[in-house]
């Protein structure tokens, strides 16, 4: 389901982007007719330049912005992926405990595990004001809690080894399980600044004025135009969507079976 502050942000966005970018090929038509009207069709033939530099511009940063939202896209899913191993590791190495110790923090690891699964199959709010998504703060509490109750425990029981071969590999496994849920909380917050959308927008909005201007000398078209703004209202909405993809149409959470099966392994 996707989360309804989430989608009428996005569409919003989009949407107004689809209207002013009609109204500004509108007007920038208009102002050509006028601009031809007063100094003849001549006067329109130096400006292609100064439009073909505007509109590589735009795709320039277009380019940019899905490449970048793409990658941010794939990376998310790769640490999910090195969440799972890295509680695999530590959950394997816990063997190298004696006696209750070992059972005792593979029961923990897994509590952790569900926590983990648990909390991106709560409902995420998304923030317009902060352009971000808004994870439960209590779950959070419990995983941190958890976290460190388990290195507490792996710590403690280390102490009481009698070599400590067992321990320079099992400590060093729990804190990548901890380093791994860092990453993903990072990922979360890795977005482009909201100048480079806001760029894109302008970007966009100015091209549609002088794709309009250039058409003041031929036929209008509509289904250009209709093209033209639908398309770059398209771009924009899938990049917005990508960049949360636990809240839009193109998730993630189709990954998480790497996390489920482990935890149904254990």
């Amino acid at each position: 389901m996707i989360e309804l502050a989430f989608l009428l942000f996005s569409l919003g966005v989009a949407t107004a982007f689809l209207i002013g970018s009609l109204l500004l090929m509108q007007l920038g038509r208009r102002m050509g007719a006028r601009h031809i009207s007063a100094r003849g069709e001549a006067a329109m033939r130096g400006l292609s330049a100064t439009e073909g530099a505007v509109f590589a511009l735009m795709g320039l940063v277009l380019a940019f912005a899905i490449s970048g939202a793409l990658q941010r896209y794939d990376d998310r899913k790769v640490l999910i992926l090195q969440e799972a191993n890295a509680i695999a590791t530590a959950y394997d190495r816990a063997d190298l405990l004696k006696g209750e110790a070992a059972q005792k923090l593979k029961e923990e690891l897994k509590r952790y595990l569900q926590l983990r699964i648990e909390l991106y199959k709560q409902p995420i709010e998304f923030s317009i004001r902060q352009g971000g998504a808004i994870y439960s703060a209590g779950h959070l509490d419990k995983i941190a809690k958890k976290k460190s109750d388990i290195w507490a425990f792996a710590v403690a029981s280390c102490g009481g080894q009698t070599t400590t071969m067992p321990c320079t590999l099992l400590l060093p496994a729990i804190n990548a399980v901890n380093e791994t849920a860092r990453l993903r909380s990072g990922a979360n917050e890795r977005h482009p600044p909201q100048i480079i959308y806001v760029m894109l927008f302008g970007l966009g909005l100015g091209g549609s004025l002088l794709a309009g201007f250039g058409m003041a000398a031929g036929y209008r078209s509509r289904v250009h135009m209709a093209i033209f703004a639908g398309a770059l209202a398209f771009a924009l909405f899938i990049v917005t969507d990508l960049e949360f993809p636990r809240l839009g149409i193109f998730r993630i959470s189709h990954f998480d079976h790497f996390l489920t099966d482990l935890h149904a392994r254990m």
